[in-house]
């Protein structure tokens, strides 16, 4: 898929359904969702029949408060003026999106819409969307009956509100939030919310433990206003790998997770929560303070669960212009020019340090036209341990990303592959059964972009292609994945 056509795909597709929501207010309006409307077919679908089992499995990830999408489905008020647009978006194919690839791993929750589910909400809109009989519960895609979500135990909210540094395009803001733990806590579910949806690229959650609490309460307290700039991470723990680890993040397309059973993230007695908001300024309206939050839902202290956790993988970015490599500094071509202008040009380094590569070796290749430009890295595991989940990060230009197990060899094995990335559809993916890793295997991320012409930026204006390094602006590019897992 060609770089600017990204854009315009995510536009379109938001505009198809908001021009369903506006015909459904036209054909519906002063409709009353109060009480059950009586049904005159026996075989007529409604909202609590089943359509409601069908929009929780398939669509209030995303189609939720604070979500990425322009509106919400997750009640019956919401979803029963939107039954046109539901109905338009599923027979076209728009929705729901579901980005891992035919050979990635079976996945817990996938978004996908048997031929029978997409024939139940087209009859359910064109018989009115009637809403039934309540019935308390609502299904999993495997038919079991659940509880409605549960309420959050804690709520973590930035106080006082942020008013992001606008003399920046992207204002990276860490945030100190305490949960107040007396005791060894797991968390089993969390939510992220922002709270200026216009303004949040992402948001990353990391746990500090207690042993680093004061050093972040004195970063806390050095700049105006609450939390502290930090470009390229919280910048605290003194390079103490075991002071800091990721619980979760926000990304479009992703609020939060769910844990699977019998795991969780713990969280030491005394620790606190950072959470890295990146806000893109470069958007139209984005204006106000944020005060973003983030929902826990924990475990009681009797609990007994595996504890999650991490295997950080990373690539190099190295993503040329189309044609010549220019020689010109002051070409936003130029390598250096690009280097010159990031605020992350160490970590550009280091990660060709630690993946073996080098950026002349990117510098030589074949770029006639800028298409279809790949970067990878190989890590090998020093652990034993069944993987649980995956995910990857990419931002504009990227169009594929690959992470593999053991490859060119006869156990390579898939665990996520997104041969369309889009960035406005992201998240965290955990296998149906989980996968065996041991010492010495090899795992392989490999990111794709395309810098073969202007993409659209977030402020809606063509961007023209430039050199691309690592970085974490909006308009940067990165190669970033991860491997959840837990100890045997």
């Amino acid at each position: 898929m060609r770089a600017e056509s990204k854009g315009i795909k995510v536009i379109s597709t938001l505009g198809v359904v908001l021009l369903g929501a506006l015909l459904a207010a036209i054909i519906g309006c002063g409709e009353d969702v109060s009480s059950p409307e009586p049904q005159t077919v026996s075989s007529q679908p409604t909202y609590y029949g089943r359509v409601a089992e069908v929009l929780s499995a398939n669509c209030i990830s995303c189609h939720t408060k604070g979500g990425i999408t322009p509106f919400p489905l997750d009640s019956p008020e919401a979803a029963i003026p939107m039954a046109p647009a539901i109905a338009y978006a599923v027979k076209e194919g728009l929705m729901p999106p579901w980005p891992p690839g035919s050979d990635s791993p079976p996945f817990k929750n996938e978004r996908k819409l048997s031929p029978e589910e997409r024939s139940l909400l087209v009859a359910w809109a064109d018989g009115g969307a009637p809403l039934g009989e309540p019935s308390g519960l609502l299904k999993d895609s495997d038919g079991k009956s659940r509880p409605q979500e549960l309420k959050p135990d804690q709520v973590l909210v930035i106080d006082p509100p942020y008013s992001p540094d606008r003399s920046r395009q992207d204002d990276y803001r860490c945030f100190l939030l305490d949960p107040k733990l007396e005791q060894d806590t797991f968390v089993t579910s969390y939510r992220v919310r922002p709270h200026q949806t216009t303004l949040v690229h992402h948001a990353l959650l990391l746990v500090i433990g207690p042993e680093v609490v004061a050093e972040a309460e004195a970063r806390d307290g050095t700049e105006a206003g609450p939390g502290w700039t930090c470009f390229g991470g919280p910048q605290i723990g003194g390079g103490n790998a075991g002071s800091l680890d990721l619980l979760g993040f926000w990304v479009p397309g992703a609020s939060g997770s769910d844990f699977p059973a019998g795991t969780g993230k713990l969280l030491k007695g005394g620790s606190h929560l950072v959470m890295q908001v990146h806000y893109n300024l470069a958007v139209p309206g984005s204006t106000g303070a944020d005060a973003s939050s983030v929902e826990l839902l924990l475990a009681s202290p009797a609990a007994e669960l595996k504890p999650i956790h991490e295997i950080p993988l990373a690539a190099p970015v190295e993503v040329l212009c189309p044609g010549l490599y220019p020689r010109n500094s002051n070409d936003p071509c130029n390598r250096d020019y690009a280097l010159e202008r990031s605020e992350l040009k160490h970590a550009a380094q280091g990660i060709h340090f630690l993946c073996g590569t080098r950026p002349e070796d990117y510098l030589k290749r074949d770029n006639a036209d800028g298409r279809a430009q790949e970067s990878r890295c190989d890590q090998q595991l020093r652990i034993d341990a069944l993987a649980l989940g995956v995910t990857g990060h990419m931002h504009l230009r990227g169009s594929s990303i690959r992470i593999e197990l053991n490859p060119n060899s006869p156990q390579v094995r898939t665990l996520l592959h997104i041969p369309d990335w889009d960035f406005e559809w992201q998240g965290q993916y955990w296998f149906q059964e989980p996968i065996p890793i041991k010492w010495g295997d090899k795992v392989r991320i490999t990111c794709v972009y395309d810098n073969s012409g202007p993409i659209i930026g977030p402020d809606g204006s063509p961007l023209p292609p430039r050199y691309m390094t690592w970085g974490e602006g909006t308009t940067d590019e990165m190669c970033l994945g991860a491997i959840s897992f837990v100890r045997p």
